[in-house]
């Protein structure tokens, strides 16, 4: 019996020989005998007891799907766990793996278990930017404290885990955005298996430098709260706690243009409120209301239904923009925001109102009321559609050149924006498919320009291949400019062509109506100029003016350097310029002729040649009466002064009391001014000749050479009855004109041949007679007397007033005995009167003037 106890106790030390010997895989064995595949393995472990109540493990090893985990010198007491290092390896479940479905947490709280503390431990894991390392002691059964990279309290409960963390700590660090430059606060959350419930009080400062030379600062004062469900992956957020506030003071662009802009539109100080709680989900956020405004109440932006869905990339939300400024009115937007996998759909309205607003150039508008409304829809990066409709009424608008009251301004456009080509130029990303425009005034002023009554309509539409048509109608009820005046102006214009390369290439029709212009000394009534042409780098057009039965043509060729002008006259009745030219004179009646003309050059430079033909005129003027005009006039314009190439004019016949036939002269210029020379006519079946006569106002003499009148013909015009006067005289009439009056001085004429004088039943001398019985005798010798030599001195004063002495030698040969004669008379009557009754006495003049009437 002893020796089977013997060996019973030396088998049994033995056993416990060999099990503390191989204790360490024992131990591995036994405990993956009791793990499942799923909760892992337990690769090594290596352990010695200190004593009766301590165990020494030296190094553990456990792994899993999730961590490896790797521990050293770890001492168990009755008391306390503590683990000198620890290294925790995490592997990421793959993304294919479906999330687990978490369930409230029921935790197998042990109440007399020994204390953990874990002087070192280390995290690894691809989702972490850099490994943490941590220290974690248990004060208080479940209750933790974390030091070393993360700063934190964690009680647990059997129901939940609450966290109480230092938003300092270093291992939160490197998941802030570059952006923020300070951050402090404390993070309180608890869990509960399903549900993660948070609280923040927090102090941050932002910084951001997205915009080049312009440095925006946030700062985020306050608590915030919320809340994550893992099985339903949303939560909430509630921010009405945080007062974030953004400041401009350091974005130089901002800067610069405040003080280059006239008014304060953009504060640089803003907040931003959050007032209430937004919603979370996996890949939605979802915001009820947004509110950003600026210190002083002026501007304020309200998002409301924020929604943003980044597996779908959506963003959809309602935005109301008000702005108040005293400097320029008030202004209400509202617009509904979608995007959807970068489509856009942006639509909405605005209203705005400002009693004076005072822009740049000096422009200054009153009483201004817009509203209207857009709709932009595409592609971001690509092409982005824009609708928009306007209508505003502005009571004035004024600057230092212009000025229009009561004015309405209607706008409604399609417009393509070419994102892609936007760092080319705007001109090159735009494409203007319909731009449609009204302007109305009621009262306008432009320099010296006014009226009343403008309206200017125009529309414009661009085909893919940017061809383009474009229709404008302007309407001026009245214009006043100095003392040309008009009313019932209408013109219309169509364009038709191509916009390729910032350049234009296109077709013009235009038709211009003027109901009335007029001056103090012109008016002319239903005025129409029709344009045609085409307009590239060179613009050519042509108009046809007509102006009652008068047509004229025009041409121009336009460029940067030229500006060719070419007017023409067709050949028409001379008559067509009646309208005009009895304005000018009411007096002055056209006959019969034909005219036509040119004038051409350049309009840049000033300078014209011209040619100009009246054939066959006709002029009734009064009772003088022109026929068988034959006018060519040509020369040159050169900076507004005007020299006339030499022409022949002729006139066939002139009766203004003496007829005048035969009227011939050159027209050339002299001294820079027109002139007749070479001049000649017929006229008391003899002629005239004078060498120069200026066409101008300046005072002048010139010399009338008389050749061969005929004394008959002189005498007939005088119509005195009972006397006869036959023979013919030459001589020289000198002539001034003093301001624009003519007048005779030192005149003579002498005769050619042998005249006659005869004196026969004239009431003048038989009156004569009768009171001086003397005179018979002396009268008698004149009945029939034969002149062998007449003189006379010529002078006229300028009212008319003509002055003969003359002088008569000659023989009556009816005496018995004749004897030499001399005979002196001097003659004063006025010769306008004359010739006005002589022209009234005109037939030919009669019957012209009555077929014109």
């Amino acid at each position: 019996m002893r020796r089977f106890l013997l060996y019973a106790v030396i088998s049994f030390c033995l056993l416990l020989a060999t099990l503390f010997i191989f204790r360490s895989p024992l131990s591995i064995a036994a405990a993956n005998h009791f793990l499942t595949q799923q909760q892992g393995r337990l690769s090594c472990l290596e352990w010695s007891p200190s004593d009766f109540t301590t165990i020494h493990i030296s190094k553990v090893c456990f792994s899993n799907e999730q961590a490896d985990v790797h521990g050293e010198n770890i001492t168990i007491t009755t008391k306390s766990i503590e683990i000198a290092y620890v290294k925790v390896k995490h592997k990421p479940i793959a993304s294919g793996s479906n999330p687990a479905t978490m369930t409230p947490l029921s935790l197998p709280l042990i109440a007399d278990r020994p204390l953990v503390s874990i002087d070192k431990l280390n995290v690894e894991s691809p989702v972490l930017r850099q490994p943490l390392s941590l220290s974690i002691h248990e004060s208080e059964l479940d209750r933790f404290s974390l030091s070393g990279d993360i700063l934190a309290q964690v009680i647990v409960y059997s129901d939940k885990v609450n966290l109480n963390a230092d938003l300092q700590s270093q291992g939160i660090k490197p998941y802030l955005p570059s952006q923020l430059k300070a951050l402090a606060g404390q993070l309180s959350a608890t869990f509960d298996g399903i549900q993660a419930v948070t609280s923040v009080s927090l102090d941050a400062s932002i910084l951001d430098r997205t915009l080049d030379e312009c440095d925006i600062t946030a700062r985020v004062v306050g608590e915030l709260s919320g809340s994550w469900d893992l099985n339903a992956q949303s939560g909430g957020a509630d921010l009405s706690s945080l007062d974030i506030k953004l400041d401009a003071l350091a974005c130089e662009k901002l800067q610069g243009y405040q003080q280059s802009a006239s008014i304060d539109l953009l504060s640089t100080s803003w907040r931003v409120v959050l007032p209430e709680p937004i919603n979370i989900a996996f890949n939605s956020v979802e915001i009820p209301a947004l509110t950003l405004e600026d210190n002083n109440g002026a501007t304020a932006l309200k998002l409301k239904n924020l929604s943003l869905d980044v597996s779908g990339q959506i963003v959809q939300t309602d935005i109301q923009l008000s702005h108040q400024n005293p400097q320029i009115g008030w202004l209400e937007l509202q617009s509904k925001l979608g995007l959807q996998n970068n489509t856009l759909s942006l639509e909405g309205d605005w209203l705005f109102s400002s009693e004076e607003v005072r822009l740049p150039q000096g422009l200054k508008v009153q009483d201004v009321v817009s509203q209207g409304d857009y709709v932009l829809k595409g592609v971001v990066g690509e092409i982005i559609s824009v609708d928009l409709a306007t209508q505003s009424s502005v009571g004035k608008v004024t600057n230092s050149q212009a000025q229009l009251n009561n004015t309405e301004l209607n706008l409604t456009t399609h417009v393509n924006v070419d994102m892609k080509q936007l760092v080319d130029g705007i001109a090159q990303a735009l494409q203007v498919d319909v731009l449609n425009t009204q302007l109305s005034a009621e009262r306008y002023q432009v320099q010296d320009v006014s009226g009343k009554h403008v309206l200017l309509e125009s529309a414009v539409s661009f085909d893919q291949d940017k061809q383009f048509k474009s229709q404008l109608e302007f309407q001026v009820g009245s214009f006043k400019k100095a003392e040309v005046r008009g009313k019932d102006v209408t013109h219309t214009l169509t364009l038709q062509g191509e916009f390729k390369d910032n350049k234009v290439s296109a077709e013009v029709d235009g038709e211009t109506h003027l109901g009335l212009v007029a001056t103090p000394q012109l008016s002319f009534r239903h005025v129409v100029l029709t344009s045609a042409g085409k307009l590239a780098e060179q613009a050519s057009l042509e108009h046809v003016l007509h102006l009652d039965d008068f047509e004229m043509l025009i041409k121009q060729q336009v460029d940067q350097q030229l500006h060719h002008l070419t007017v023409r006259v067709p050949e028409q009745s001379f008559l067509t310029l009646k309208p005009i030219l009895t304005q000018f004179e009411p007096k002055l009646q056209l006959s019969e002729g034909t005219i036509f003309a040119t004038l051409q050059g350049d309009v840049y430079q000033q300078a014209f040649s011209f040619n100009a033909v009246l054939e066959e005129g006709g002029i009734l003027y009064d009772s003088h009466y022109l026929s068988g005009l034959n006018i060519p006039v040509a020369g040159k314009v050169n900076a507004g002064t005007i020299a006339f190439e030499d022409s022949q004019i002729d006139i066939r016949e002139v009766r203004s009391g003496a007829v005048l036939e035969n009227f011939s002269a050159i027209l050339s210029s002299y001294e820079g001014e027109p002139m007749l020379s070479n001049i000649s006519a017929n006229i008391f079946d003899g002629q005239l000749f004078a060498k120069r006569i200026k066409l101008s106002n300046q005072d002048q003499s010139f010399l009338v050479e008389a050749k061969n009148w005929d004394l008959a013909v002189i005498a007939k015009a005088a119509k005195n009855a009972g006397v006869e006067l036959s023979g013919r005289v030459h001589g020289h009439l000198p002539v001034s004109v003093v301001d624009g009056l003519f007048e005779i001085d030192g005149g003579k004429l002498n005769n050619i041949d042998v005249g006659l004088l005869s004196i026969e039943n004239n009431e003048s001398v038989e009156a004569l007679k009768a009171q001086q019985p003397s005179l018979e005798t002396a009268f008698g010798m004149l009945e029939r007397l034969n002149i062998e030599k007449l003189s006379s001195d010529v002078n006229m004063s300028s009212d008319g007033w003509l002055d003969l002495a003359v002088q008569i030698t000659g023989v009556n040969e009816q005496q018995a005995e004749p004897q030499p004669i001399n005979f002196n008379y001097t003659h004063k009557e006025n010769i306008f009167q004359l010739f006005r009754a002589l022209r009234l006495s005109d037939e030919i003049t009669k019957e012209v003037e009555k077929a014109l009437n």
